[in-house]
């Protein structure tokens, strides 16, 4: 017999848990539902449960049968959300300043490759200057002669 016969046609064997176990969440993020790069960062600060945490326990936290310890819980978990917040506008600041540079570094390329396209490029996105609307004109005041007694 061949011997790659039954290379081709050996059987394969998977036990529970003996191949690649990872599961990768960020597939059901849509393209379209925001900026999957900045999502992704906020997810590494901040699981999606524990953003939902903290809000239902700042939500259960304010209602009036609320127990003091559910208020204080409440508290600190709005204190997690207002840092969460603070890191979530220093990711996006991050995310604008990196996108700029690459822009900025994929013009500087395309003007040293391709000068011709770059200019294409920036007559195709060039903003006009803005023009100021017309005034309407004010209708004429119709004057009434004086009255005569």
């Amino acid at each position: 017999m061949f011997p790659w016969f039954w290379l081709h046609w050996a059987p394969q064997l998977h036990f529970p848990l003996s191949g690649a176990v990872t599961q990768d969440i960020f597939s059901g993020i849509r393209p379209t539902a925001g900026d999957a790069d900045v999502e992704r960062a906020v997810f590494d600060v901040a699981s999606y449960g524990k953003q939902l945490g903290w809000l239902s326990e700042v939500v259960l936290g304010q209602q009036p049968d609320a127990t003091p310890e559910r208020a204080a819980q409440a508290q600190t978990a709005l204190q997690c959300l207002r840092t969460l917040a603070v890191e979530v506008e220093t990711i996006k600041d991050r995310q604008r300043r990196e996108r700029r540079e690459a822009a900025s570094a994929a013009v500087e390329a395309l003007a040293q490759s391709d000068p011709e396209a770059l200019a294409a490029l920036l007559a195709r996105h060039a903003v006009p200057p803005a023009v100021p609307a017309p005034r309407r004109r004010q209708p004429a005041r119709r004057r009434t002669p004086p009255a005569t007694y």
